[in-house]
């Protein structure tokens, strides 16, 4: 059984807004950091993007928002494969409170392969499609 990936983040003074919640663009940027953690810990780095000319880019998000996070709050971000296609895959994040795991935020985000010399769309690397379903199906 794979475990879940797990990415840690702190919650800073500038990602809070004027209604004392985080603002929603920090919950992209911190998934972002997670799903580049998630891939390079699966070997699907950077430098392997670069390698084999592809990269997974944001076609579609959804943001759930549940509880707040403060400044000094620390999250465990959650990444899971929920879907995997022949050109995309899309990743579910949990944000959980890290003190006491409180869900405070679920991110669905579709990703599209893209060739990095063109930007056109492309099918997904097979050694990537089998990583992503190996964690999709939590073997």
């Amino acid at each position: 059984m794979t475990d879940p990936f797990v990415h840690h983040v702190e919650v800073h003074f500038y990602e809070v807004d004027a209604a004392g919640v985080v603002f929603n663009a920090w919950y992209l940027a911190w998934c972002d950091d997670a799903r580049m953690a998630y891939m390079a810990a699966r070997g699907h780095g950077l430098d392997w993007a670069r390698a084999h000319d592809t990269l997974p880019l944001v076609r579609h998000a959804e943001i759930e928002w549940l509880a707040s996070l403060e400044p000094g709050d620390h999250a465990d971000i959650v990444v899971r494969p929920v879907r995997v296609g022949q050109t995309s895959f899309a990743l579910r994040h949990e944000i959980h409170r890290a003190g006491d795991g409180m869900l405070c935020a679920v991110l669905t985000i579709t990703y599209v392969a893209v060739a990095l010399s063109t930007r056109a769309k492309q099918a997904l690397p097979l050694s990537l499609r089998e990583a992503l379903e190996k964690d999709r199906r939590g073997s």
